[in-house]
């Protein structure tokens, strides 16, 4: 099935404008899955019209993802809505922080110096250069609060953000304060949940929206499709451990007489697959296999026809998930969203936890004990999970209507009162006064 990506026509002009944000401007494969599975729900079954916004402006279409307009745009483009839904759905945002975030949008050679650099010039100068360098209205690049955009609803969707408590004062007071200053937040993990309990934020628990990507791609293997094993890790954990992970591929390979799927899921700078894989298929011969295109549909087409899923990207495991694949979560103690998710959310007899050293024996196991009964429990599983996941965004859709009427009711009270004057956007001069939000559930 195919998203449209085109600019807007008259008939999407005339729909109210719900802008999504996230991290959609580079190359991580769950990132990109986030805009489309909001675009198409939104869209095909609520009638909006859907800016899919970014840091910047960026055309991925070649990775069949959807390009963005930047945030500033997007804003620009909604400034005469009475009441914006600003949706912030993207991965683990909430400990997203500027280094890294402007880090990918320089060109790979400086991504490490971006890193340093708060460490040299100081957090707070980083942070206000940050700001006006790409003029979006938050100290923190994916935690937006609804002090700094009067007239938008600020809704967080299934997002991530281990570690929260771990940050520098600096850094974990921002994300406090704007998540006290919007009007709803669902987090798709435990691990989160805690994070956000401690700070004393309202939220639900809601599945990683990620899962609908099934319905929107359906596959079906093919006869001529023996099955294979695919196997991710990226450069960050793969090093010093190459040869190791060799070893524990090569005997997987010949105890089960299926091929290793190399599969590189993101090409960004922090997030990069290539440069392991290659030398593990060096290393693996004939055994192994590369799928390296980057593009979406690939990589859910090698995930959804495959035997087994093992690796250390959250929406590699995500999409075993939903297209009913067992999963192994690779290095569970360093890659904690991984860890966390699956056992949040998956059945303990479709899923397994592995270090390195244990590749080949736990994904042996798994591969022998997921028959179709199991396979039959991870379906309902999934389609509970997805169910959740549509109460979870209707839900937000309600809380904006609610507000939309009460707006225009508020709206119709002042020209009532003041007929001469306009009422702008909260807090705007001349405007209506802005209301005080609290996260609502």
């Amino acid at each position: 099935m195919n998203i449209r990506i085109n600019g807007p026509s008259h008939e999407t002009s005339n729909k109210m404008k719900v802008i999504a944000y996230g991290a959609y401007d580079r190359h991580n494969y769950g990132d990109l899955l986030f805009a489309i599975v909001l675009k198409h729900y939104l869209e095909a079954n609520k009638g909006f019209h859907v800016l899919i916004a970014a840091t910047k402006k960026s055309d991925l279409s070649r990775f069949g993802a959807l390009p963005t307009i930047s945030l500033k745009e997007a804003l620009r483009a909604t400034r005469q809505q009475r009441n914006t839904m600003l949706v912030v759905a993207g991965g683990e945002c909430l400990t997203a922080q500027w280094e890294s975030i402007i880090g990918y949008l320089a060109p790979q050679a400086i991504y490490y110096p971006i890193k340093a650099s708060p460490y040299v010039i100081g957090h707070h100068q980083f942070i206000r250069l940050s700001r006006k360098f790409t003029s979006i209205p938050s100290d923190m690049p994916m935690v937006l609060g609804e002090r700094e955009l009067p007239g938008y609803q600020v809704m967080y969707n299934s997002v991530g953000g281990n570690e929260i408590s771990r940050k520098k004062p600096l850094i974990h007071a921002a994300i406090k304060r704007n998540l006290k200053d919007c009007t709803y937040i669902s987090v798709r993990d435990r691990e989160t949940s805690a994070e956000l309990e401690k700070l004393g934020v309202e939220h639900r628990l809601v599945p990683d929206s990620a899962v609908l990507i099934s319905d929107i791609f359906p596959q079906q293997p093919t006869p001529s499709e023996a099955g294979h094993i695919v196997f991710h890790i990226s450069e960050h954990h793969s090093r010093r451990r190459i040869e190791a992970i060799a070893e524990q591929l090569s005997e997987l390979s010949d105890s089960t007489g299926l091929k290793i799927a190399l599969l590189t899921i993101g090409k960004a700078p922090g997030h990069s697959d290539d440069t392991p894989l290659d030398k593990l298929q060096t290393l693996l011969g004939e055994r192994a296999f590369r799928v390296d295109s980057g593009h979406i549909q690939d990589i859910i087409r090698c995930i959804a026809t495959s035997k087994l899923y093992c690796g250390t990207s959250l929406h590699g495991a995500i999409t075993a998930l939903t297209y009913a694949v067992p999963q192994i979560a690779l290095l569970p103690k360093r890659v904690i969203k991984l860890s966390s998710f699956l056992e949040t959310w998956a059945p303990r007899r479709s899923s397994g936890f592995a270090e390195i050293d244990q590749i080949s024996h736990t994904a042996s196991a798994l591969l022998a004990s997921f028959g179709e009964p199991q396979k039959k429990e991870l379906q309902t599983v999934v389609a509970l999970l997805k169910e959740r996941v549509r109460d979870n965004l209707d839900h937000m859709i309600g809380l904006y209507e609610k507000a939309s009427i009460k707006r225009g009711a508020d709206i119709y009270r002042f020209h009532r009162r003041h007929p001469m004057r306009s009422p702008l956007k909260p807090g705007r001069a001349g405007g209506m006064p802005r209301p005080t939000h609290q996260a609502r559930t």
